[in-house]
């Protein structure tokens, strides 16, 4: 009864997770529309002054201060909004989402690549007061679910091989004989259903097949090594470790062990959740059920 209940809660928490995604993609893409508005662009101007246009952080206009120049640079509006939102890991850029809404922050998406574009904006623009919206927020419709978010195999391919992500589905899974050979091979993965496979991905669950078990091995250095071994012999274990990804081979001698133990909680990394949004989801589920179901996989399947 317990376990049924827990199942339950934890449908309902993934249903609203990927409806409350679902209604962020759709104000993200109501609000990206509006990227060559110059009112948004100005009110941009004007929030990216009193926020990043300090002489230790991007400077004047964004052209550089303690923090990189921000025009000329090129960067993809998709890539500036999600650095505002979630800052930068490993450097001095915080994230920005308890402090503005994600419409302020699309209007300083809006500010930097109108100067990356055109030039149009100096550093200091005559600021006009921001619009202040009476419509209500929208929310997704069925319509939406079924159609603005729907997965793309060719762009999951992407996602899937991209050799510039260290967490790349290719470093530890293999796809019809591309790939490695650390984790199980996804080929056959076509066969699970939508809604397994993203929760595969977002909730990692247990190894099944042992041949995949996580290894914690402490050595008397005091280090400890996490990760998937690949072959032992009577001296020594042959491991993937994926303590940081992506993974290194490493020849562990025994006489250099205190402890090892099995686990079956995957060495996968547990934030795809958050570093991918829901459309790169849908793609990757998408990609991985290409190869028996050739149309897109909408996020209305993931409920089912």
């Amino acid at each position: 009864m317990r376990l049924a209940i827990a199942l339950k809660t934890a449908l309902l928490l993934t249903f609203v997770s990927v409806v409350t995604a679902a209604h962020r993609a759709e104000t993200g893409l109501q609000a990206s529309r509006r990227l060559t508005d110059p009112q948004f662009v100005s009110d941009g101007a004007r929030l990216f002054a009193t926020s990043c246009g300090d002489a230790y952080c991007h400077g004047s206009g964004g052209m550089g201060g303690g923090g990189p120049r921000l025009r000329d640079k090129g960067l993809e509006s998709s890539y500036i909004f999600k650095a505002v939102l979630n800052g930068i890991p490993g450097t001095s850029m915080p994230s920005f989402k308890s402090e503005l809404s994600e419409e302020q922050i699309w209007k300083l998406v809006a500010f930097i690549a109108s100067g990356v574009q055109s030039g149009a904006i100096g550093p200091n623009p005559a600021y006009t007061s921001p619009v202040v919206s009476s419509t209500a927020p929208v929310k997704p419709t069925e319509a939406t679910l079924s159609s603005s978010l729907a997965g793309n195999a060719q762009a999951g391919k992407a996602i899937f091989f991209d050799s510039s992500r260290p967490k790349s589905c290719h470093a530890c899974h293999s796809f019809k004989g591309e790939g490695a050979s650390i984790g199980p091979d996804l080929t056959s993965t076509a066969s699970r259903t939508p809604r397994d496979l993203f929760l595969s991905i977002t909730l990692v669950p247990e190894i099944k097949d042992s041949k995949y078990a996580t290894i914690s091995i402490s050595l008397r250095s005091g280090e400890k090594i996490v990760g998937v071994t690949k072959e032992e012999d009577a001296e020594s274990f042959r491991v993937y470790d994926t303590t940081e990804l992506p993974t290194v081979l490493r020849t562990v001698q025994k006489a250099d062990v205190v402890k090892t133990e099995y686990t079956k909680q995957s060495a996968m990394p547990k934030d795809y959740a958050s570093t991918y949004t829901l459309k790169q989801l849908l793609d990757l589920v998408t990609f991985l059920k290409s190869s028996e179901a050739k149309s897109s996989v909408k996020l209305r399947d993931l409920l089912e």
